[in-house]
């Protein structure tokens, strides 16, 4: 998976600088590593936020550090504003490519689940997968085939999954991907008539977003 570029500089610590970057339209950051001296950044809000609405934490990042060789990163520790939506601060792990690296990777699914056209509602349960593997073997995300759910109750565990070669799942095996659950019976007033079935709809149990 080839890595995406950003660019950054070097900053000061000092008392409000954060807050003063931000209000110039940067993002303050660091960079660390095994064995690596920690650089205090600051990046370029728009461009930050281009490069993670893809990377995530899951795909390599080149950080090219004012005319420094670029340094492959994974981004760790991402912080936003709950109210403007805006990044407030950022953590970029330098990885090594010969050792393997936690991640976690997007899960997508894919195809049509029969027993949802017989009413039933899709649930997703993870949508996130838990790995350890070498920074060159991360994937932007896993495809889950959900054909297979043709009756009710039907599941789909992370003991299921097919992931490319090279990736270690870390996951529990036993937790639920997706699964087809029976038609909701809505309850209505006696006046209303009769209790009719809810229209079929995907729900996704996504954690909250890391925000301070």
């Amino acid at each position: 998976m080839e890595a995406l570029e950003l660019k950054a500089e070097l900053r000061q610590l000092g008392k409000g600088h954060a807050k003063n970057l931000r209000q110039q339209g940067l993002v303050p950051a660091v960079m660390y590593g095994k064995d690596k001296n920690t650089e205090l950044l600051q990046i370029e809000a728009r461009s930050l936020a281009r490069v993670l609405s893809v990377a995530g934490t899951h795909q390599l990042i080149a950080v090219q550090v004012a005319n420094k060789k670029p340094v492959m990163t994974l981004a760790r520790d991402i912080q936003k504003d709950v109210i403007k939506r805006e990044y407030l601060h950022v953590d970029f792990y330098m990885v090594q490519m010969d050792q393997k690296v936690e991640a976690q990777i997007p899960i997508r699914l894919v195809g049509e689940a029969p027993a949802v056209d017989l009413g039933g509602v899709l649930t997703q349960g993870l949508d996130q997968l838990d790995v350890e593997c070498l920074p060159g073997d991360l994937v932007n995300f896993i495809e889950v085939d959900i054909s297979g759910l043709a009756e009710f109750n039907d599941t789909l565990t992370v003991a299921d999954m097919v992931v490319p070669s090279g990736i270690t799942v870390l996951s529990d095996s036993e937790s639920m991907v997706a699964k087809v659950e029976p038609p909701r019976i809505v309850e209505e007033d006696e006046a209303e008539g009769e209790p009719t079935s809810a229209e079929p709809e995907v729900i996704s149990s996504r954690p909250a977003d890391d925000e301070e």
